[in-house]
Parts: structure tokens; sequence; C-alpha cells
């Protein structure tokens, strides 16, 4: 019997790109698990596989109530005629709307073992949106069910997942986080309760909620992040740490006429043109949809909805793989403003996490793209700017005179020869002071930024590091010069904020 497991292949920021092994194939993460309700389904299974989709995730409770013995004889993948990886919901949604449901946790768990899931997820108690006292209630319920089920689960068969709960208490989070990471048996996670907040484009409540519990939780472990089904949430996920991801959003917008997109959700009568070139958009023109049977059009726009999601999940892969996950979220922000609140929230939520878990080095790495202030908490770009400013002292040599030069233009490695005895410190946008000896270190002569145009909170940061540098050397003994590059105004507008452009002189003046 083939046992299941997870492997990470590939890492940038916190994100993965992983093999889930289950006994029913293996899934590469980040994945999407599309929703599949047998008694109103109105794309089959197999529409779903073609679409790219291994993997689906349904209601065990639903089955349970609805076909109990047939999905028991059959087994579930049998049952739904897919033969890809199943993950079947405990009936937690449920109990989320209507507030508890007629089973127990072990009747619920028996049956997910009895049907064959390939991920299961025990009863849980979801938080929703609530007050401190019923969230607190939620997470110890909801662990006190986790130590129940000790006795029942079968990790090697299936990954069981165990839920964190909280809500947007963070407190309640990071305690149930804790808690799970304690716990044995389970090898897998779930962060329970988003759907609230994603139903209101509330991303950077959602991206709190992620950011807190994966402080705690074993980063070994694979993690699922329940009701997430939109392109504008995906990438911020997977880059705290989330693999797998499950809505019913496709078939729930189709429903309503509504058509996903990567920066936002049209109503169909809004769409003269489709900015899509799938199948479906391919082939139809929003005009020929509308006068479509209701049926036929729901499905064709579920299938749009769902080659939308998977596109937006093999950009994130991609971005992955080429160590330009952070340029990708910086993208995605520009789109939308609840986009735009998800990265301010990672930043002031997330970072150290996202910091500690990148890694120092990868085995292909493209350039480096600066375009905004966002730019500046790039962890490939800020590591180098930190370091450098924390150890000038220890990175100049002493006894020297030091020019501060500005490294102006698109950099190539001659940018980087100093002339005569002096000791040149560079000084660069986004990347700030760099010593001589380490000018050609990635990402110093790597980087794309606009030359002509920079942030101002970029300038900002740059003039008062300028300052410092030249403050400080002279401070230990230094002879110092400032230059300017009169062919790049913002080393000129950079001394300038710094108080230093009337003892500057203009380097490029003499070319």
């Amino acid at each position: 019997m083939v046992g299941v497991g997870f492997e990470i292949k590939d890492v940038d920021l916190a994100g993965r790109v992983g093999l889930l092994r289950t006994r029913h194939g293996v899934i590469e993460t980040p994945a999407f698990f599309p929703v599949v309700d047998v008694a109103r389904q109105e794309v089959n299974v197999s529409e779903i596989r073609e679409a790219g989709f291994t993997q689906v995730i349904t209601n065990a409770y639903l089955l349970m109530k609805r076909y109990n013995g047939l999905v028991i004889e059959k087994g579930v993948h049998k049952f739904l005629g897919f033969d890809g990886a199943v993950m079947t919901d405990s009936g937690a949604y449920q109990i989320l709307e209507y507030g508890g449901i007629d089973t127990s946790q072990s009747e619920i768990i028996e049956f997910e073992k009895a049907i064959d899931s390939d991920i299961a997820v025990i009863l849980d108690i979801p938080t929703g949106d609530v007050n401190k006292q019923r969230a607190r209630e939620s997470v110890v319920e909801t662990l006190r069910r986790a130590k129940e089920a000790l006795d029942l689960i079968d990790p090697e068969n299936r990954f069981w997942v165990l839920p964190i709960q909280g809500g947007r208490h963070l407190d309640l989070v990071a305690f149930s986080a804790r808690e799970a990471a304690l716990m044995p048996k389970y090898n897998m996670y779930g962060i329970g309760s988003p759907t609230v907040f994603l139903e209101r484009y509330k991303y950077d409540i959602v991206i709190s909620i992620v950011a807190r519990a994966k402080r705690y939780l074993k980063g070994g472990l694979p993690v699922h992040l329940f009701g997430a089904g939109h392109p504008l949430i995906i990438p911020f996920a997977v880059a705290l740490g989330v693999d797998t991801f499950d809505s019913a959003s496709y078939i729930l917008y189709a429903r309503d006429d509504r058509y996903i997109t990567e920066w936002g959700v049209y109503r169909l009568n809004e769409l003269d043109y489709f900015p899509c070139n799938c199948p479906v958009c391919s082939r139809y023109s929003p005009r020929e949809l509308r006068e479509m049977p209701k049926e036929t059009r729901t499905r064709l726009l579920a299938l749009h909805n769902l080659y939308v999601i998977r596109r937006s999940i093999e950009r994130v892969k991609q971005a992955i793989r080429e160590g330009r996950l952070w340029e990708h979220l910086e993208e995605v922000a520009a789109r939308h403003f609840s986009s735009r609140k998800a990265l301010d929230m990672l930043i002031r939520d997330g970072y150290s996490f996202i910091e500690e878990s990148s890694p120092r080095v990868k085995g292909i790495v493209k350039g480096a793209r600066a375009f905004s202030r966002d730019s500046m908490f790039n962890p490939k770009i800020a590591r180098f700017r930190d370091r450098t400013t924390t150890r000038l002292l220890e990175l100049v040599p002493e006894e020297v005179r030091v020019v501060l030069r500005p490294l102006a233009g698109k950099p190539d490695p001659s940018s980087c020869v100093s002339k005569g005895e002096e000791y040149v410190v560079f000084y660069q946008p986004f990347t700030g002071l760099v010593p001589e000896d380490l000018c050609g270190v990635y990402p110093t002569i790597q980087i794309d930024h606009p030359d002509d145009y920079v942030p101002l909170e970029v300038l900002e940061d740059l003039s008062a590091r300028v300052r410092y540098a030249f403050d400080v050397l002279r401070t230990n003994g230094r002879e110092v010069y400032i230059e300017y590059c009169s062919e790049s105004p913002w080393s000129l507008k950079v001394l300038e904020n710094a108080g230093l452009s009337e003892v500057a002189r203009d380097a490029c003046g003499s070319r």
C-alpha cells in the first residue's frame, strides 16, 4: 500500500512548490481543490479534470446523509467518477451556516475512512465572525475534538487535517496553532473560518489570520486554507506558506452570472469582450453566453472561472521557481483595493516570518525588479540593504579616502571599478549603500529599476543612509567625498534631502 507524504521541492518567501503524495495520485502544490456537490453539479468531474485539476473536495457529511450505503460500497472515487485525489470536509461548514449537524465526530471519521478519502478533516467547530467568548469556545472545542480523534485517525493511509480556529481574534489563532503543533499523528493543518471575510473582500483579515497561525505550525507539514477561491487572495496566502485551497466560488459565481478575472469579478452583462483566451472565452462572446439557456451558461462560466483560478496558481508556481514571488505580490496588489490591503497586512503582520523563511540562495535566480515602495521589502533587496548599512565600518577599510558615488542607470560590472586610491561606497535606489567590494554581488547590478523615476519613499530612505554613511565615516576619521550624477536626477535629489548637495561634485559631467 502506497503511503502518504509531503515533499517540498522549491521555496521563495515562505511559499513552497511541493508534492502532496496520496494513494490516488501526486498533487503538485500550491493546488486548488474545486468543491463538488453531486446533488447539484453543473460541471461534471471529467470537465474539472480536463481543466487541469487532479484533485477535488466534497462534503462527507452530505454524502453520509444522502448516499451513505452507496458511497461506502463504491468508495468516494468511484461514486464521484473521479480517479484523482479526493478531499472530504467533515460538515463544519454546515455547523457554521446552520448552527449544528446531527452526527458525531466518530461517525464522520469512520465514514471518511470507509469511503477512502485521500485527505480528511476532523469534525471541528468553525469560528466565523463572532465575539471573543464564542471564538474561544470554538477553539477549545476544536482542540478537544482533535485530541479525541487521535485514537480514530489513520495518518498512514491519508492526510488528516487539524483545523486552526480563532477567526479575527489573533491571540486565539496563536493559541490554537501552538496547541495543534504539539499534537501527534496529524499530517496536515487547515486554517478555518475565512469564508465570511473572503466574501466581504476582507483579505487583510485573512492574511493576518494566516500569518499568525503560520508562526507556530510545524513547517514541514502542508497547510490548507478553507474557502479561498479567488486569484486576488491566493498569491498572498501562498507567500505565507499555504499549500492548498478549496472553494465553490467557481460555480457559485457562475450561477449568479459572475465572471472571475485575475483582477476582480464582473457581471456578465457588464462585458462586451472577454479579457481571456481560455477554451470558453476563445469560442464564445459575452453576448452569446447571455443568450444561452441558464444551465448551459452557468456551466460555461464555471469552466472559465476554473481556468482563471488554475492560471493564477500556475503563475504563482512560476514566480516561486524564478525567485520572483515578491514581485508577483506587488503586481497583484495593484489590481484591486482588497489585494492592496492584503500586501499592506502581509508587510505589517507577516513580514518577519516571510523574511526568515525565504531562502538565502536559490539554484535559479533571476534579476530583481524594483518599481515601487513595496520593492524595498523584497527580502532579497532588504537583506543586502540592511546588512551593508549596519556593517558599514566593518566593510570599509581603514585609512582610505572614501567616495560616496551613485550607482546609476542599469549598472554593469564595469560600474563597480574604483578609480585611483580611493575606496568607493556606491549608493543606489532600493539596495542602499554598496561598498565596492560588494558591488556586483546580487542584487546590486542584477536589479532593474526606473532610473528616471524613483519613488519618494525610496529616495527618503536612501538619503538617510547616505547621510548616515557620511557622518559615521567622518566621525571615525575617514576622509569622505560626495558625488552625484547629473544624468540621474535622483542622485542629486538624494543629496539635497541629505543636506549634502553643497559639498557634492558631479561624477558624470565630464563624460
